[in-house]
């Protein structure tokens, strides 16, 4: 079902993701709110929760080499995968309402289901950097590829820690993988293409579209950088089962009104 009218942003807001492919909301979610998020996602990260399997956790690559001996397991993880599947508490922040009503917003339709999500860990000194990507080009099997990304910022993202950085309007550009995309990253940060660092104070949040280009540095600070990234998309969206090669993920679960016989 479209929506009519807008449930949280401006028209100016909506225009301003709709033209760059992301936009900052300052602020979305009250301390107390962030604060049991921190707690939750730091149980997460120990392992030791008996509902989140370990085939979700991800350590950073020097501690899966074992060039780095793990010291603090929630140090040494650099992200958990699908984890609100299993977790309550996790499940209770993709539904957040206003997170809700700026993905209906965006996505002009009141029929949302989640598509995944991630939590970044990005520790003090061994957080690594990820390089220049667009999210569907791992989820190319879901159309139309128009996903939405709610970055919540869990601790200060800056520049120093790693916070992400965009490349405005590529999302109009369609799905680059391999050599398509490497042939343009050399021009990145130059006119036409401005790189647009993203900082966030805790408690903010990032939204982007599935085929923004963006990035994130690695963390060269003492501080943690922590972000939970949750994936959204129209309950309307359609799966193709011909392509073979994209990510093997959970049932999709809903998030908001309904759903569609036949569709995700």
């Amino acid at each position: 079902m479209s929506i009519t009218s807008l449930n949280y942003l401006t028209t100016e807001q909506v225009d301003q993701f709709q033209r760059n492919g992301f936009l900052v909301i300052e602020d979305l979610l009250h301390q107390e709110e962030l604060k049991t998020l921190g707690q939750r996602t730091d149980s997460i990260a120990t392992g030791k929760l008996p509902n989140i399997p370990q085939t979700s956790v991800q350590l950073e690559p020097i501690f899966r080499s074992g060039e780095n001996t793990i010291v603090d397991q929630v140090l040494s993880v650099r992200k958990l995968y699908d984890i609100a599947v299993y977790d309550d508490r996790m499940w209770q922040h993709v539904k957040h309402p206003k997170i809700v009503a700026v993905i209906t917003d965006l996505l002009g339709v009141a029929d949302i289901k989640m598509y995944g999500d991630q939590l970044f860990m990005k520790a003090p000194d061994t957080g690594s950097a990820q390089a220049w990507h667009q999210d569907s080009a791992s989820w190319r099997d879901i159309f139309p590829m128009d996903l939405v990304t709610a970055w919540t910022a869990i601790d200060q993202s800056s520049i120093e820690n790693g916070c992400l950085h965009f490349i405005p309007g590529t999302h109009r550009w369609g799905m680059l993988r391999g050599e398509q995309l490497a042939n343009f990253v050399p021009d990145f940060g130059h006119s036409p293409w401005p790189i647009v660092p993203v900082e966030l104070r805790p408690g903010s949040v990032s939204f982007h579209h599935s085929l923004t280009l963006h990035m994130s540095e690695a963390n060269l600070s003492n501080q943690r950088r922590r972000g939970y990234a949750v994936h959204y998309m129209r309950a309307s969206s359609w799966k193709d089962c011909s392509v073979t090669d994209a990510p093997k993920m959970p049932p999709f679960k809903q998030v908001f009104g309904r759903s569609f016989e036949g569709r995700v």
